[in-house]
């Protein structure tokens, strides 16, 4: 052990002194430990600076306590290197690390490139003193130093006069926040801990949505979109949503259309075909504006030369888990299948036909390619559609959609059945409103617009119907099991375009 000694002589001693002697000031014993981190092979240097010491707000039941009043005072430590981690600072002094207390000035090599002041003088008569000390400028109330009486009496008194505003302004106060579920089972699984997704979570949240719906939404409809997107994760949460009307209206009359996730269902493209031509049908817009959607062959075909030349797509070994599960998908399930079917759709204003309702309008996407390849990704087809490669369009001639002030005064809602709304644009066939009408016109159909030739015809929002295994949203870990033929789950899925 090296005793600790106010030492004032200048400079600094040898570690063999230090040891010799058993004892030294910070200077020495900090040097001594510098000297035998070097020795052992790791950076390690000289701190010089300011350490501060606070009386503790409570004392210590075993053990010392510490200073008694606030002081500080010239220190010096050192710093050893660890990779990964970087300069750590160690007090040989008191033996442990350094703190925030610790403030330094200068790390320097050798003590003596610390100093502030170096050289020689000759003998003069110098008179100096210095002094250092502490205030606490702002003391914040703590657990261990809480609000005195006359503090706790002033923000009660505060509240109430904040209570009293409120009442005069009429002005309500509701609680944020969201409630969050945890399962009986199981409860301390990453799923319900660290991780994002998990094998029983997605589960869990269905069977809860429908209870919830029974207990709080009848004649609701169930909406599965995505919710938030936390930093450092790839991909948006996936939220399950309740949407009914509050004079009890129901705005959807037959809750078995709805796919129960946690039942296996099999469902293929060629489904997803017939389905969203028969919807189209039933908007009156013209079934030969369907395209189907591809995985782009090209980026998969690119990151496959781009794997490991003692790997394959179908085990690629990968550091990142969703790209690794995404190559196993998409290799597994064939670049040529179609991963959905989209129909351009979009509501039509009646004041421009002076229609009595909303109408639906659609029309045809043009592409460089002849198939319509989406974005690489893991999330629904709708969120991956290549915007960007329809035809130009300047500003001026976009169809923007401005979100409604919400306080702004709205129409009642109609009650009863559901109107049929079908479509009157002048590039699609035109159904009469009623439906047992069967006369129909039909106008030309659009063209490609020219080169440099700004585009004021195409419909930019989709619907999309897409058939997905519900398994892929319990995470990459799941994604094995979910492309796998023998185990592969297809359910339905429609992709709601935006609607003004």
């Amino acid at each position: 052990d090296i005793h600790y000694l106010i030492r004032m002589a200048p400079g600094v001693q040898t570690p063999e002194e230090t040891l010799k002697l058993g004892s030294g000031s910070c200077r020495d014993s900090a040097w001594l430990l510098v000297q035998l981190l070097r020795h052992m092979g790791l950076a390690a240097r000289f701190v010089s600076g300011y350490l501060i010491q606070l009386t503790p707000d409570v004392k210590s039941l075993d053990g010392p306590s510490g200073t008694e009043v606030d002081f500080t005072d010239l220190h010096a430590w050192c710093e050893v290197y660890l990779p990964g981690a970087g300069w750590i600072g160690l007090d040989p002094t008191s033996g442990l690390l350094a703190g925030e207390g610790h403030l330094p000035l200068a790390c320097t090599p050798q003590p003596a490139s610390a100093a502030p002041i170096e050289g020689l003088m000759d003998k003069a008569e110098v008179e100096f003193s210095h002094e250092m000390k502490i205030t606490r400028i702002f003391e914040s109330p703590r657990v261990t130093q809480p609000y005195t009486e006359e503090q706790w009496a002033e923000v009660l008194a505060l509240g109430e006069q904040v209570d009293q505003s409120l009442l005069a302004g009429d002005v309500r106060l509701t609680m944020g926040g969201e409630p969050t579920f945890v399962a009986t089972e199981n409860r301390d699984a990453a799923e319900w801990n660290t991780d994002a997704l998990g094998p029983t979570k997605r589960g869990l949240a269905t069977e809860l949505v429908h209870k919830l719906r029974q207990r709080y939404g009848q004649g609701g409809f169930l909406h599965f979109g995505q919710g938030k997107w936390y930093p450092g994760e790839q991909l948006p949460r996936w939220a399950l949503s309740i949407h009914w009307r509050a004079d009890g209206q129901p705005c959807w009359q037959d809750p078995g259309l709805f796919a129960d996730e946690r039942v296996a269902h099999h469902y293929t493209p060629q489904d997803a075909q017939r389905f969203i031509a028969a919807l189209a049908t039933e908007l009156g817009v013209s079934s030969a504006h369907i395209k189907p959607a591809y995985e782009d062959t090209w980026y998969y075909l690119w990151r496959e030369r781009r794997l490991p030349v003692n790997v394959d797509p179908f085990d690629s070994r990968l550091d990142d888990e969703l790209e690794r599960a995404r190559l196993h998908r998409v290799f597994a399930q064939g670049l040529d299948r179609e991963v959905g079917y989209l129909l351009p759709l979009q509501a039509r204003d009646p004041s421009t036909d002076c229609e009595s309702t909303t109408t639906w309008q659609s029309g045809p996407w043009f592409v460089r390619d002849e198939r319509l390849y989406l974005m690489p990704g893991d999330s629904a087809m709708g969120w991956r559609l290549p915007l960007d490669s329809l035809p130009w369009s300047a500003a001026t001639d976009r169809n923007v959609l401005i979100a409604q002030d919400p306080y702004a005064p709205r129409a009642p809602l109609s009650q009863g059945q559901v109107i049929n709304r079908v479509t009157a644009p002048p590039q699609t066939t035109v159904v009469s409103q009623r439906r047992e009408a069967t006369s129909l016109t039909t106008s030309p159909a659009i063209q490609a617009p020219e080169r440099f030739t700004s585009d004021k015809q195409t419909v930019r929002t989709a619907l999309c119907v897409e058939i997905r295994d519900p398994r892929r949203a319990n995470g990459p870990v799941a994604l094995k099991d979910a492309t796998t033929d023998a185990n592969a789950q297809g359910v339905l899925y429609v992709f709601m375009p935006p609607l003004a």
